[in-house]
């Protein structure tokens, strides 16, 4: 997943063929707005205030599926609008022109719930926990350093993922039981190391054999 800012309120969300396939995703269903595209939204969103500083704080939110000829696949452009005139503009600027949807999006405590945060006490055991998951895993992923340790935190997509990846983890490291006041000070105070798809960097760029030798 790629997510960029194009604006103070505009960010550009961009998800690969894997990660359509994983989360049940086609550029028609998201133009639909399926329960699918609603679930993606939502971690979307936290994604972006945890990464890039993008909050809604209550606005409404314009949203419309785009593609893009450099990238691999397609996602959507979010516009934060506190007003009518904001609206307007965001329509203005939006290349579709069939029937536009109003829907109200339910962040709820789902998404806090499910996400995970694991500590390892060196990198080499959060990469051999990334190769022993790689497999088992479907969702987001991010890598934080904080004092020395590392910090693997998890967006599981669906109940069963969440039960796979705590089984498989604790055999490398430790669980951290508040996950939201964790993710505070990781952001306040951790070195963000690898902002997307940790699992499957760190299993691409440092395979477990290559710490060994």
């Amino acid at each position: 997943m790629k997510i960029e800012r194009v604006t103070e309120n505009r960010i550009k969300v961009m998800i690969d063929g894997q990660e359509a396939e994983k989360f049940n995703l086609s550029f028609q269903n998201i133009s639909q707005y399926t329960p699918e595209a609603q679930r993606l939204l939502r971690i979307v969103i936290k994604m972006a205030k945890e990464n890039i500083d993008f909050s809604v704080d209550g606005a409404k939110l314009f949203v419309e599926a785009v593609r893009d000829e450099d990238w691999d696949g397609f996602g959507m452009m979010i516009t934060r609008v506190s007003s009518d005139e904001d609206l307007k503009e965001a329509i203005s600027n939006c290349s579709y022109r069939g029937t536009l949807k109003r829907t109200r999006l339910k962040l709820g405590k789902d998404i806090e719930e499910e996400k995970q945060i694991f500590c390892f006490s060196d990198f080499e055991n959060a990469c051999m926990a990334a190769e022993e998951l790689m497999t088992h895993f479907s969702g987001f992923s991010s890598l934080y350093k904080y004092q020395s340790r590392f910090y693997l935190c998890l967006i599981p997509d669906g109940k069963e993922t969440v039960k796979r990846t705590e089984t498989i983890l604790l055999e490398f490291g430790e669980k951290v039981e508040n996950s939201r006041y964790m993710q505070g000070r990781l952001n306040e105070y951790g070195e963000l190391m690898i902002p997307q798809r940790a699992i499957e960097v760190m299993k691409e760029y440092f395979p477990v054999y290559e710490l060994n030798h």
